[in-house]
């Protein structure tokens, strides 16, 4: 679709006041990602950073570039997943050392799960936008991910 435009809920793990940040996505083999932006995510893939506002709305708040990605692939343990995203995706300006990795809320749920997992993660470059809270934006899919062409920005 020309007018197509890819909504991440939540923009991952950002420090206060930067504009670095890293996405992740781990899930279960077997289970097909959908809507997800396969053939875009890669290196200058934009997309836009939706969060949840003050007064229980969602509204988009960001626009994020990609600067690189992990394609999707399996890791057998929690640990394995972060070492593969420190060693593809982490520098000295951006990294998550390893007790906040397996302390973020995301991963500890997905420790539970059964492994091996599949793991999708990129790093971007997110630009502050004025708020706009919209009522497309109330119910994302599983994935996190959002297709549309009905949200003019």
């Amino acid at each position: 679709m020309r007018n197509d435009r890819w909504i991440r809920l939540n923009a991952g793990w950002q420090r206060p006041g930067d504009h670095r940040a890293l996405g992740w996505a781990l899930w279960q083999p077997g289970y097909t990602a959908r809507p997800w932006p396969r053939d875009e995510l890669r290196a200058s893939f934009t997309y836009y950073v939706c969060e949840d506002r003050l007064g229980g709305e969602r509204g988009i708040v960001a626009r994020a570039t990609a600067t690189g990605v992990v394609h999707t692939a399996e890791v057998a343990s929690a640990d394995a997943a972060y070492r593969l995203v420190a060693d593809t995706l982490f520098d000295d300006d951006l990294a998550i050392p390893p007790e906040e990795w397996h302390a973020e809320r995301y991963n500890q749920e997905k420790a539970k799960r059964p492994w091996p997992q599949l793991l999708t993660a990129w790093r971007v470059v997110t630009e502050p936008v004025e708020p706009r809270v919209l009522p497309e934006l109330a119910a994302f899919p599983r994935t996190g991910w959002l297709r549309t062409s009905g949200v003019a920005l």
